[in-house]
């Protein structure tokens, strides 16, 4: 479908309405789906914009200029959670009278309820607490007239000019397809509606040659034995996320945890894939599983309907299968070499030599006790986790809140996991989710909980340094979209009396983690790091594939 619009245009003419009237004010949370926005606001001098890690503050520090000014400001968030932040602001706005906007970037309607990464139901979330709630989709093929006139009307309600509401807030929810920058001013959108799946109690899999097991974030291990034997069965190599339960204590030549390095160039394609539990951290995976969207793929799910769209037939549980035959070697020997190629060459950067964040979550695991709890953080941690986490021995239940991605609440969820359990939970995230929830340590400190947390610290949310636009050399790159918080963990470990260990080499994490994870009360562990030395060492390895 032709749009007369692309995202560049769309966030122009928001900018150009809200200059319209003298609206200067702009928070700008950092992230990746606003971007289109972030860039023309930050990119026009008549905008006063600052920057806040933290949607929930941001939205009262916003508040706070439309007060002092009695004029609309802008909050500007990207999707998911994030979102959901800026609700006790709102409430504030609309009790106390303050015209204050809300703008929200959002994925396009046709990943809603697919299971797609960091994808809510953003329209009209504030309903109760709002002026006006107005959305955009391009995919809607809207008149640029009538983008106008919705913008023109929300924020005259938010101002208190029509109708007979006091001012308050109003909320615009903008959605935004890849890719996010774009030059041209129009562009193909398609629309990818979700499919019907068909649901099985009993599935009868038919005669292929190369089956494939995927495995997503499963919250138990209560199924990894009958996956491991339905591989057996099968012929056939299990790709086990992080998340799955299956890398840890689950020795298996079927299990396979490298496919990141190796999927994209398979000289033997399966005919059939079998799923469990969520759709999977890598991308690299999830590409690889759109791409076979019109072979049969079977979600074994309790559920009927799973937000996923990437299957065909959900069958009710792993008993439910039934097989004709066994089935062709070739794919998992394949497989087999692939993997053992891999390994090799992660294994000779997991060294003392090599002090980067892959070699830094490769160290930290193998200080981890059989039975200990593991709490792993969104955005870098748990990529870093997928790409460099190899099969242990040891028994881990992995943790972590890939819901909706977001990094808020990360140490309050796991200062949950770690009380409901007799066994020692980590968290290891970044720094900006750790200074973003740092109050919730006041949980673990009011009921004494023991919990070790390890805060990788690069300097900022250095996901975004990895994104296809920051190597365009965007001005301000730091101050709208990293975001280095320069504060100290350590005087904040000491308020909330933690114990507290600072580490900025793999020797000093081999030797000293040992201790400071054994310790009882709250455990802060700060290791140093340089992302531009991560960057460089990464691109050395992948260079080797």
């Amino acid at each position: 479908m032709k749009q007369e619009l692309s995202n560049t245009a769309l966030s122009n003419i928001i900018s150009d309405i809200l200059i319209h009237y003298k609206i200067g004010h702009i928070c700008i949370c950092p992230g990746s789906r606003n971007t289109p926005l972030t860039l023309s606001f930050t990119k026009n001098k008549k905008f006063k914009c600052t920057s806040y890690i933290d949607e929930r503050s941001a939205g009262f520090f916003i508040l706070g200029i439309a007060k002092s000014l009695n004029q609309p400001s802008v909050v500007l968030t990207t999707s998911g959670t994030s979102v959901a932040n800026l609700l006790p602001s709102i409430i504030e706005a609309d009790l106390s009278r303050t015209p204050m906007i809300a703008i929200t970037a959002d994925r396009p309607k046709s990943l809603l309820n697919t299971g797609e990464n960091q994808t809510i139901k953003q329209n009209n979330i504030f309903k109760n607490f709002i002026r006006d709630s107005i959305h955009i989709d391009l995919s809607d093929n809207n008149s640029i007239e009538n983008i106008y006139a919705q913008l023109d009307s929300a924020i005259n309600k938010s101002i208190g000019t029509i109708g007979k509401n006091s001012p308050g807030p109003v909320h615009i929810n903008i959605s935004f397809d890849e890719p996010l920058i774009d030059k041209n001013t129009s562009y193909e959108i398609d629309i990818n509606l979700s499919k019907k799946s068909k649901y099985y109690n009993n599935f009868m899999l038919p005669k292929c040659n190369y089956p494939i097991i995927i495995c997503g974030q499963l919250n138990t291990d209560s199924q990894s034995d009958m996956i491991i034997s339905l591989s057996e069965k099968l012929n056939c190599p299990i790709f086990a996320d992080p998340l799955s339960q299956l890398r840890f204590d689950k020795k298996h030549p079927h299990i396979f945890s490298y496919y990141d390095y190796y999927i994209e160039n398979l000289s033997i394609k399966p005919d059939y894939i079998i799923r469990f539990g969520s759709k999977p951290v890598s991308k690299k995976l999830n590409k690889f599983l759109n791409s076979y969207k019109n072979t049969q793929i079977i979600l074994l799910s309790e559920y009927a309907r799973y937000n996923d769209d990437s299957y065909v037939i959900t069958v009710k549980d792993i008993n439910g299968i039934e097989t004709l035959n066994q089935h062709n070697k070739n794919l998992l020997n394949h497989i087999t070499d692939l993997e053992h190629k891999s390994r090799k060459i992660l294994e000779k950067y997991c060294t003392n030599e090599y002090f980067f964040e892959g070699n830094i979550l490769y160290q930290l695991l193998n200080q981890f006790k059989n039975h200990d709890n593991l709490f792993i953080g969104n955005s870098l941690p748990v990529r870093t986790l997928e790409k460099f986490c190899p099969n242990l021995d040891k028994k881990i239940m992995v943790y972590s809140n890939r819901g909706a991605s977001g990094i808020d609440g990360l140490i309050a969820t796991a200062i949950g996991t770690a009380y409901s359990h007799t066994s020692k939970t980590t968290l290891i995230l970044g720094d900006i989710s750790f200074f973003y929830d740092s109050s919730s340590l006041l949980i673990a400190n009011k009921y004494k909980i023991d919990i070790n947390i390890i805060v990788i610290n690069n300097k900022g949310g250095q996901i975004f340094s990895k994104l296809p636009y920051a190597k365009n050399n965007i001005k301000d790159f730091e101050e709208f979209w990293t975001t280095p918080v320069n504060l100290s963990i350590k005087k904040i470990s000491q308020l909330y009396k933690a114990n507290y260990t600072v580490l900025n080499s793999i020797e000093k994490i081999n030797k000293g983690l040992k201790t400071a994870l054994r310790k009882s009360g709250i455990n802060i562990i700060e290791i140093l790091c340089d992302f531009n030395k991560t960057l460089e060492i990464e691109q050395k390895i992948e260079k080797e594939f």
